[in-house]
């Protein structure tokens, strides 16, 4: 069966559910002859019969539907042979049209319409959100990772097949080259928190991020690279951060060996890790009621149900780990605290 691809953008785009082509152009002709039938059947009884539209409309209807409801009117020869070429009309235009209308719903074709609209929708109104760019073996983590705490996003790959594994997830997915203005604008980059470019072609990474930081200045970018000289580039071109799953990958089987029990409880921080915690930052906005009170004043834990602040970071200088009860929050301040979901969320209404 021929499957097509709903677009945002020609092409490439958005990818929403897919829909057969062969279904839709057999719904909108089934639709176009039903509706040809009905015309010409309220003008032929008008000019055969004399009767006015609605009456010639009502009996075009029963004659088509074949409910076997009383005529208008006593039909004349010239009527009787025309009815009867209407019902034979109506019954291969309605057998074709009910046939069509069946396949459509089995098949779940009007599900998966709904279903696209409902994915277009939140596309349209994402905000703060992060892009995943590429969605192979650590785009899938990401994924994973980001589903784990709720995190908005919504991942970009150019295979139609990867992306239909990840609306099986029910991740919003866009097919196309995340490299180009019109798919990074279509999935919200102006307003996205950040992108995660996880593509595995080092040259593709570095022209990503070079478009995705001329779109949006503010946009926090972490990308994937192999090597020292391609971590170089990316940086060079506006990535925040670089991350080589090589090298962090030999860094934690060192780890593992070294320290296997500090490596499974920073673990626990991580999104989506055993323990429900995890590690984020807070910004102090000029409304916050922190702002002004000492640490030790301030209630954290109380006010989120178990926060804790583990570090503050004043004027973009370095982090201040464990820092004491008596330091005073100002706005602008980071807060490095741990807790669960429901916790950090909390925090985060009360920094404003």
């Amino acid at each position: 069966m021929k499957r097509i691809l709903y677009q945002l953008a020609p092409p490439p785009a958005k990818h929403l559910p897919l829909i057969s082509v062969e279904i839709l152009k057999r719904f909108l002709i089934a639709f176009l002859l039903l509706l040809f039938l009905v015309a010409i059947g309220s003008v032929g009884y008008r000019f055969i019969m004399g009767w006015d539209f609605l009456d010639s409309l009502y009996m075009t209807v029963i004659t088509i539907a074949t409910v076997g409801f009383n005529e208008v009117g006593e039909l004349n020869k010239a009527g009787r042979i025309f009815t009867i070429f209407l019902i034979f009309g109506g019954l291969a235009i309605g057998g074709y049209a009910i046939g069509t209308i069946a396949a459509f719903i089995t098949e779940g074709q009007l599900l998966n319409l709904l279903k696209g609209s409902r994915m277009a929708w939140e596309i349209t109104n994402l905000k703060d959100h992060v892009i995943v760019c590429g969605y192979g073996k650590i785009g899938k983590e990401v994924c994973q990772r980001l589903a784990a705490i709720g995190h908005p996003f919504i991942v970009i790959d150019k295979e139609a097949s990867k992306i239909d594994e990840a609306i099986e997830y029910d991740y919003l997915a866009v097919i196309g080259d995340a490299s180009e203005d019109e798919v990074l604008l279509k999935v919200g980059v102006k307003t996205a928190r950040a992108l995660i470019s996880a593509i595995s072609d080092d040259s593709a990474n570095v022209y990503l991020v070079l478009t995705a930081r001329t779109l949006n200045e503010q946009l926090y970018i972490v990308a994937r690279g192999t090597d020292e000289l391609s971590k170089k580039k990316l940086l060079r071109v506006g990535a925040n951060r670089v991350v080589s799953p090589f090298e962090i990958g030999a860094r934690r089987m060192a780890a593992y060996v070294l320290k296997p029990e500090i490596v499974d409880f920073l673990d626990a921080f991580t999104p989506g890790g055993s323990y429900g915690l995890q590690l984020d930052r807070v910004v102090l906005s000029k409304g916050s009621p922190l702002v002004g009170k000492k640490l030790k004043e301030s209630n954290i834990r109380e006010l989120t149900n178990g926060a804790l602040v583990v570090g503050i970071s004043k004027n973009d200088n370095a982090m201040d780990i464990n820092p004491p009860g008596d330091i005073v929050l100002e706005e602008g301040n980071v807060l490095l605290a741990i807790g669960n979901n429901n916790q950090l969320k909390a925090l985060q209404r009360i920094a404003g």
